[in-house]
């Protein structure tokens, strides 16, 4: 695994190393620094000079036990694959009995049984929406494919598609979902944190970019006749869309806030927007759901699937679709039956993602490569 952060990759990383952890199979991350230092800074010529000339390299060494560590190393992998189109090997003085890469970086871990979890083939699929090169990540995930003994999907819908565009068998590419945990011990922070955005507004949480579909959204809550605010809570992605409200009703921004407060905001809106055009997974329907909040998202793929028949679903490329669906989530009574279905469902749908049984299917999965723990009923 990696170096801890605030993508969708790390919070499934970091579930993943904690399922496996509470499950009795001993898991650590793979940092690219000592640990108690700080990570290696990304830009200067001569850093940048000495990665290429560790790069020319086709190996490097794990330091540390029980806290691994390689320096600079998913950097350098990455000047290695787009250099010379090869992996960078990994050797370790012990190595464990499985490496489990969680997302397609260029590497491998010698001795070990690696995996890889792949969580989407947007570049692939819908080379369009995402800044992503797709015939080099096509090239990239073709050289893991080769070397890889197991490949995970966060999706069905991701499994489905590898299986279309790489010649795979089956049994090597296992979709296992990801945690989705918001524990009860969190409830009292995120009732405290600093609020960003107003109580019973719709709200949209994610990168702001033509994937996530912000300027059809914004035309739709525009025409759905609703008063009440969209705000968009997320940074700027691959693209810039127009974030322009064509009507009276305001649109604001919320670039960054501390995850407590998104939380918070996801808690007290009156629904959750995701319409996406593509996702791998779609982390924040999950999160309404389990926070009582009711979700409008995108019919099809993998926003469909994850929702599980708890969500209101709604064509992404139809614009009278979509608003025809804010309309209907806009009641304010509090027994209208949609939304209390949908508050119901949700938090059903939302428990098959929760530490107690996602965490099952990470650790039942890891005793089927014969790695013992708990028992997991």
């Amino acid at each position: 695994m990696g170096r801890p952060g605030g993508t969708g990759i790390a919070t499934y990383a970091q579930g993943l190393l904690d399922s496996l952890n509470a499950g009795g199979i001993g898991a650590a991350c793979l940092l690219d620094h000592a640990p108690g230092q700080p990570p290696p800074p990304a830009g200067g010529m001569l850093r940048k000079l000495a990665r290429f000339a560790r790069a020319l390299r086709p190996g490097m060494e794990v330091m540390g036990d029980t806290s691994p560590f390689c320096p600079d190393v998913y950097r350098v992998a990455h000047v290695r694959n787009a250099t010379w189109r090869r992996l960078m090997t990994l050797r370790a003085p012990a190595a464990p009995r499985v490496m489990h890469w969680t997302s397609p970086l260029p590497l491998r871990l010698e001795g070990a049984l690696n995996i890889t979890t792949v969580h989407d083939l947007i570049p692939l699929t819908s080379p369009a929406l995402t800044g992503i090169d797709g015939p080099r990540f096509r090239a990239t995930l073709e050289r893991l494919f080769r070397t890889m003994d197991m490949v995970v999907t966060v999706s069905e819908t991701t499994r489905q598609e590898i299986l279309a565009h790489f010649s795979l068998p089956a049994e090597r590419v296992v979709n296992l979902y990801q945690l989705v945990d918001i524990p009860a011990s969190l409830l009292p922070a995120i009732a405290q944190a600093p609020p960003v955005a107003e109580a019973g507004c719709l709200v949209v949480v994610g990168r702001v970019e033509a994937r996530k579909n912000i300027e059809r959204l914004i035309a739709a809550h525009a025409q759905s006749g609703t008063q009440r605010p969209l705000v968009i809570i997320g940074p700027d992605g691959d693209d810039r869309p127009d974030c322009t409200a064509p009507g009276r009703t305001p649109v604001r921004r919320v670039q960054w806030c501390e995850r407590p407060s998104l939380l918070r905001a996801i808690r007290d809106a009156h629904a959750l927007l995701l319409p996406s055009l593509a996702e791998g997974f779609g982390l924040p329907i999950v999160e309404a759901m389990a926070l009582g909040t009711p979700v409008l998202t995108s019919r099809g793929g993998a926003t469909e699937e994850v929702a599980g028949g708890a969500a209101m679903l709604v064509d992404p490329t139809d614009t009278a679709d979509i608003a025809r669906g804010i309309a209907a989530l806009d009641s304010d009574d509090p027994h209208d039956p949609l939304r209390t279905r949908l508050v119901a469902d949700g938090y059903e749908r939302a428990a098959f993602f929760s530490a107690a049984q996602q965490g099952r299917r990470f650790v039942n999965f890891y005793h089927s490569l014969g790695l013992k723990g708990n028992a997991a009923p």
